[in-house]
């Protein structure tokens, strides 16, 4: 484990008091989880992201965040992002090509 040591602002100071009090844990437990959870908060931020731009999959967008392909899934629809980047112009195109194919077809 790296030790790693920082200044905090008296009011994030108090707060995670407050949370190590709650929670029935040390300050420095309280601290590594409170980081913990804006880390994954971080990740989960960084990988929609890029998701929403099309620069990386769904999968890979699950992977980055650290959660399962699932739970990413779940994600995109409450937050409705379009992650296929498919417009109604690219579903017209692509039905014309196949109906044109299987004309050739029969």
């Amino acid at each position: 484990m790296t030790l790693i040591s920082t200044r905090l602002p008296e009011d994030m100071k108090k707060y995670l008091k407050l949370y190590a009090e709650k929670e029935r844990i040390g300050m420095s437990i309280a601290m590594r989880k409170i980081i913990e959870m804006g880390i994954k908060e971080a990740r989960l931020k960084d990988a929609l992201e890029k998701l929403r731009e099309h620069k990386i999959t769904l999968g890979r967008a699950a992977e980055l965040a650290g959660i399962s392909i699932w739970e990413m899934m779940d994600i995109v629809k409450e937050k409705k992002i379009d992650w296929l980047g498919i417009t109604s112009e690219d579903i017209d195109r692509d039905f014309e090509i196949a109906m044109k194919l299987s004309k050739k077809i029969k």
